[in-house]
């Protein structure tokens, strides 16, 4: 591992089990709506799905924006790509999802070209937000929407593993995250990046039924790769999350940052 890329290694090179598991993570629910709402969505717009992963909210989206709209899936992973046109196809969305692989932090579009540009957990992991954000305005057209969702994982509540230990396990999987309080951060850079009119809100659902415990998974998995915390303890650790979720006593809170602004 080179810990200091890992951020963006691990995007690059996803382990089989480990791009299974994303699948059953990004699985679109009709509970999640609320996380879009405030992007606006309407037939016949043009949106990108920025880091698109397996493709489960490109679909949505080409759902929304009808026969006249377009989605563009972007992704520096080809994997990811290949299964998001897989269920495109599948679901007869193919024709409305453009799919464009990226090997940089850059949307391969014109300026002033698309209405809204969607990015879902992927700014706390880019290279650089700041220039990230200023793409996204480049292609927006004028009065277009961008529409952040991210988490803050200085407020994730994992119970009952509690604080400490959820921080031990969070230090020592913080290679896997570039700007780990992005969350929080985002009003401040829409604002820097000059997108207008910018919102702030936040979603906090309590899970009781073990349904996000895979980032726990994942975030044991980085873990590991550092090689900065005890194995024994991570097992223990993961026992014990496991033993919750089956006694109907676990609970995990991870607050969504809903972050809009118009170019």
């Amino acid at each position: 591992m080179n810990e200091t890329t890992y951020y963006r290694d691990h995007w690059l090179e996803v382990e089989p089990d480990r791009l299974d598991a994303y699948e059953v993570m990004f699985q679109w629910r009709p509970e999640m709506a609320p996380l879009i709402a405030p992007a606006e969505l309407a037939p016949g717009q043009s949106v990108v799905d920025y880091g698109c992963g397996p493709g489960m909210l490109s679909l949505e989206l080409a759902r929304r924006v009808g026969e006249a709209g377009r989605v563009h899936a972007v992704d520096l992973n080809e994997l990811f790509l290949t299964r998001a046109r897989e269920h495109a196809a599948k679901q007869g969305l193919d024709e409305r999802i453009r799919f464009h692989h990226i090997a940089e932090d850059r949307i391969p579009l014109d300026d002033g070209s698309v209405d809204r540009v969607i990015c879902k957990n992927v700014l706390e992991y880019v290279d650089d937000v700041e220039a990230t954000l200023r793409d996204f305005r480049r292609v927006l057209r004028p009065g277009g929407v961008v529409h952040a969702v991210d988490s803050d994982w200085g407020l994730l509540a994992v119970e009952p593993i509690g604080p400490e230990r959820i921080r031990e396990l969070f230090d020592a999987a913080s290679v896997a995250y570039r700007t780990p309080l992005i969350g929080r951060k985002l009003y401040g850079l829409l604002r820097a990046a000059g997108f207008e009119d910018v919102k702030v809100q936040i979603l906090a659902a309590a899970d009781t039924q073990g349904h996000f415990s895979p980032i726990l998974f994942n975030m044991a998995s980085y873990a590991r790769a550092s090689g900065r915390m005890d194995p024994a303890a991570i097992d223990a650790l993961l026992a014990e999350l496991r033993t919750a979720i089956e006694a109907a006593t676990y609970l995990l809170v991870l607050p969504q940052f809903l972050v809009t602004g118009r170019a």
